[in-house]
């Protein structure tokens, strides 16, 4: 287990030094090679975390969108089974949001909404309700919605994104059936309200900011 080990410390320090000196190509060389090694340690082991994790990095620089979703996917695995937070952590947040946007990207709507509900999630309990990176997400699934030619989700969705940023609000429910255009004071008060929609999928969970 020793020479093993060393074996698979040499070939993570040259992936890490191919890395730092932006050659991503020889970086993911060198960590699929490890990646047996790795496997021998265990999937329990750290070291096989790293080198998933090392493989990610580097084709997420290459921009290689597509083809690191199945790594991705690996890590959040990884994540759920060995994590004490599973994957409501940053790294699930950004993995997830990553996710989404890729499929969105490649004109896959039924996943890529699938993660931005997932990620909409996690940053919330990580973030927060009203951090950036939680309107952020919040504006890209507002966004698919749109294309999606689901305008009345979206609109709430934006709705909640202008609330987290205007500061004080509170949950209130959209009129019932109604299709035509909101009126300028529910508009004021939607703006500065969040509740997370029941037709999206998210469930009756409400935060209120303190």
């Amino acid at each position: 287990m020793g020479q093993l080990s060393d074996e698979w410390w040499a070939l993570n320090r040259s992936a890490e030094g191919a890395f730092s000196r932006a050659g991503y190509e020889r970086a993911i060389e060198l960590w699929r090679e490890a990646l047996p090694l790795a496997e021998q340690l265990g999937e329990t082991d750290d070291r096989y975390k790293k080198t998933i994790t090392g493989i990610c990095r580097a084709m997420i620089m290459l921009k290689q969108d597509w083809d690191v979703i199945p790594w991705l996917f690996r890590s959040l695995e990884l994540a759920e089974k060995y994590e004490h937070d599973g994957i409501n952590n940053e790294n699930g947040a950004r993995i997830t949001f990553r996710l989404a946007k890729t499929y969105r990207a490649y004109g896959m709507p039924m996943e890529a909404e699938e993660q931005f509900k997932k990620s909409l999630a996690i940053h919330t309990k990580v973030y927060g309700a009203a951090d950036s990176f939680t309107v952020e997400v919040l504006g890209e699934y507002a966004e698919l919605l749109n294309e999606l030619h689901r305008e009345d989700e979206a609109q709430h969705m934006m709705y909640c994104a202008l609330g987290y940023l205007g500061g004080e609000w509170k949950p209130v429910s959209l009129p019932p059936g109604n299709d035509g255009p909101v009126q300028e004071d529910q508009q004021s008060q939607n703006a500065n309200e969040y509740q997370k929609d029941e037709e999206s999928g998210f469930g009756r969970m409400i935060k209120r900011r303190q």
